[in-house]
């Protein structure tokens, strides 16, 4: 027995060097500065691309939405900051399928919370009822706003990136928090022109995209979904 916990001893050690040496070869990348948050909570967003989480495989890529209610009553235990209503809906299996979503599956709701009151692009996200030391990160990396200063497509990671590829890093696959990768749209299916936007720029900040994943909106009724109109 001795020897199987010094093997696993050892095992963990040469994995976390792993790790420590992977994140520490990835690019810092941080919460973009200047994000509005009224604006960011001001319409849905519709998921265009994302990579696999803990929390979402291949059967939940279908119609997903976003929305975030930043007028809202709920609070986060122990904290005092700014708190947003998170709404993330998804189908299973195929375009209109059974619904699946934060508000069904969280008595207590869904919550975003500023811990930064400086830094609005960096948020923790957890149940509400959830303290932000129990939260993920969730930031925002990348954004664009058309003429009239209304944010067309946003950037969403799980955290910084920390696992390495031979084009870039990104966040892991697995678990619940500091895992994730996501491309926004104001619209259900974006032009190919705002795709391109956000994927440029993730290629800037030295992600890779071979891990991202197509979801499917076309066609999406987001019965039962919060939405808010563009």
């Amino acid at each position: 027995i001795a020897h199987r916990h010094a093997a696993l001893f050892l095992a963990c050690a040469v994995g976390a060097a792993a790790a420590t040496t992977a994140a520490a070869t990835c690019p810092d990348v941080r919460p973009a500065e200047g994000l509005d948050l009224t604006e960011w909570a001001r319409a849905s967003w519709y998921i265009q691309q994302q990579q696999f989480t803990g929390y979402q495989t291949a059967e939940d890529l279908f119609c997903v939405v976003a929305t975030y209610d930043s007028v809202t009553n709920k609070t986060v235990p122990f904290f005092k900051g700014t708190v947003v209503a998170v709404h993330n809906y998804e189908n299973k299996d195929h375009v209109n399928g059974k619904v699946d979503s934060t508000d069904i599956n969280i008595p207590s709701g869904l919550c975003a919370r500023q811990p930064n009151a400086s830094l609005p692009a960096e948020l923790l996200v957890a149940p509400c009822f959830v303290p932000n030391i129990g939260a993920g990160a969730y930031w925002i990396i990348a954004y664009g706003a058309d003429a009239h200063g209304e944010y067309e497509w946003g950037v969403v990671s799980g955290g910084a990136p920390t696992e390495q590829f031979d084009d870039g890093c990104t966040t892991k696959e697995t678990g619940v928090n500091n895992s994730g990768l996501w491309i926004f749209a104001r619209v259900p299916v974006a032009p190919q022109a705002t795709l391109d936007a956000a994927r440029a720029a993730l290629t800037k900040l030295g992600y890779t995209l071979q891990r991202l994943q197509p979801v499917a909106q076309q066609g999406c009724n987001y019965t039962g979904a919060v939405i808010k109109p563009n």
